[in-house]
């Protein structure tokens, strides 16, 4: 198993948080429900999964804040909930995650949303985290 697919499995639990309205301490019991109903592939880095996750919720604000500004005329309430889900992801690795680099967390967002939504989503996406990334060199 890889990073890859253990990213796969944070997007996919923040994504379903993205319909619900739990808190932080909720975040370790919907993974584990997630892990073992809905995921495809067996985890190899559970604690990834989750300080993933975690990291998304407990930075959200700033996050999301990152993503409004930087989206030209895309208000975030309308930006897809696939694409905002992995833009989250990207956007707290890109902020706080030291050991995984800018270009991974572009790089994997795009293969998501290649995946998991549209190719102008992909081409979106990398748009988005692009400026953010520079913004922040």
């Amino acid at each position: 198993m890889s990073r890859k697919n253990d990213r796969k499995h944070a997007f996919s639990v923040v994504f379903q948080r993205g319909f619900e309205s739990g808190g932080l301490d909720d975040v370790a019991a919907d993974l584990e429900y997630y892990l073992e109903n809905f995921a495809d592939t067996k985890a190899s880095e559970p604690d990834f999964i989750l300080g993933e996750v975690q990291g998304v919720y407990a930075n959200l604000e700033t996050i999301d804040k990152y993503i409004g500004e930087t989206a030209d005329g895309w208000d975030i309430v309308r930006i897809p909930k696939v694409d905002l889900a992995i833009m989250r992801l990207a956007v707290y690795e890109i902020l706080y995650a030291d050991n995984i680099g800018k270009g991974v967390s572009i790089n994997e967002a795009v293969e998501l949303a290649k995946a998991y939504s549209t190719e102008e989503s992909g081409r979106f996406i990398n748009g988005v985290l692009g400026k953010i990334a520079r913004k922040l060199d």
